[in-house]
């Protein structure tokens, strides 16, 4: 075999073996759990049976494959029998409004995975896949599933995020082999449309805009929307580290009051906060707090750190964003009383990817504080981790961005 052939045909390295083989595993639990979530509701046995085979079809041949992904062919034949899988599961769930339409983002997602420009061939297949299913699927009858399509098609949602944020950590390919922050930009970029329309069709669906539905429905509608909108939160951030790394963002300048972003963003972090029952608090100057910065940008980094107390802290807890003015210039503090960040992971949070010890059942990437540090050094700041007065975890955002007096 020639050294080209090598390349070629290697097996893909082993953490990306194991990083496909948990999704994997992740999908077929969902498949069952689902179905006998649905069983439960009174579903009809036969047609659960039939519909999370043909769901757990691609995972089984992924499993087969998986030492032979690096090879063409191979990862190529893995890519359509999830289309396949998804033509049938859409033409037997209703059509072009089936849930389980969202299942023909896995295959564009394991592209993204396996990292080789070629697999877009097979996953370019997947647009008429829906079209077919969508036409079988207006004169096959439905099948009598109760809740399990919505339920996988948040599973499908989850299933093609993991992927793409497991992709980096995966290592498949040789580093001078790796997709460039330009090839990343432009995937994430194709993923957000299909899934702004995703949101879309779920928002009709949960405000019942075609007539009445059954309350169940509407309810995974809701989470189908809520699982999209987590998705999109990750493409929209790899498509803005992918600029950064590029040197493609470019930051608008404008004066204002940090005061009025710390507000906005407080408002809108309260619906995290509340069913934790988690208490946020403001603490800021009484006068204007200028500065001289991008709005989006700071908007951006502030949620980002709330958002990240949020998840960490306990049920009843407490979470206190500050701002001020010091002579190192702008600093904003998100403190948190939660189980706080041990002195060795201090260093190391911050990067793409990073999370700290102890979090393995907390949901996220690490891409959150990746962007907030990589928009502060745009701003010429840093980000900095420590421990809040009270116990827990206190981020520091300093700038030096404070606009001048006139």
């Amino acid at each position: 075999m020639s050294p080209k052939q090598d390349v070629n045909e290697a097996p893909i390295a082993a953490p990306a073996a194991r990083a496909l083989a948990l999704v994997l595993w992740a999908w077929m639990a969902a498949a069952v759990v689902a179905g006998f979530a649905s069983w439960r509701f009174g579903a009809e046995r036969d047609a659960i049976a039939g519909a999370a085979a043909l769901a757990l079809a691609p995972a089984f041949l992924g499993f087969v494959l998986l030492p032979r992904l690096g090879r063409f062919w191979d990862a190529a034949a893995l890519i359509l029998a999830w289309n396949i899988a998804g033509v049938g599961l859409v033409a037997g769930t209703g059509g072009a409004f089936s849930p389980l339409t969202v299942t023909f983002l896995a295959p564009c997602a394991l592209c993204a995975f396996l990292g080789t420009p070629r697999l877009w061939l097979a996953a370019s297949v997947a647009p008429f896949g829906y079209a077919i299913g969508a036409l079988v699927g207006t004169t096959a009858p439905p099948m009598l599933l109760g809740p399990w399509a919505p339920l996988m098609g948040a599973a499908a949602l989850a299933l093609s995020g993991a992927l793409i944020t497991l992709r980096p950590l995966a290592n498949i390919a040789p580093p001078q082999r790796r997709p460039s922050a330009e090839r990343v930009a432009a995937i994430s970029h194709e993923l957000r449309t299909p899934l702004t329309h995703i949101l879309g069709f779920a928002e009709m669906i949960q405000s019942k805009i075609f007539g009445p539905l059954d309350d169940r429905y509407v309810e995974y509608a809701g989470l189908i929307r809520t699982s999209g909108g987590h998705l999109l939160d990750l493409v929209n951030g790899l498509l803005d580290l992918s600029k950064i790394d590029a040197g493609r963002y470019e930051l608008e300048y404008e004066t204002f009051d940090a005061r009025e972003i710390a507000h906005e963003v407080m408002r809108l972090s309260a619906g995290g906060a509340e069913p934790k029952r988690i208490t946020l608090a403001e603490d800021a100057p009484d006068e204007p707090l200028m500065v001289r910065a991008d709005a989006r940008a700071l908007r951006q980094m502030l949620t980002n750190t709330v958002g990240n107390a949020i998840k960490f802290t306990p049920e009843g807890g407490r979470v206190r964003l500050s701002l001020r003015a010091a002579e190192e210039g702008f600093i904003a503090d998100t403190a948190d009383n939660g189980p706080g960040i041990p002195e060795e992971d201090r260093a190391r949070l911050g990067a793409a990817y990073a999370r700290g010890a102890g979090v393995a059942n907390v949901e996220g990437t690490g891409l959150g504080l990746a962007l907030v540090r990589a928009l502060a050094r745009l701003h010429g700041g840093t980000l900095s981790f420590h421990e809040a007065p009270e116990g827990g975890a206190l981020v520091r955002i300093t700038m030096p961005v404070l606009a001048k007096a006139a």
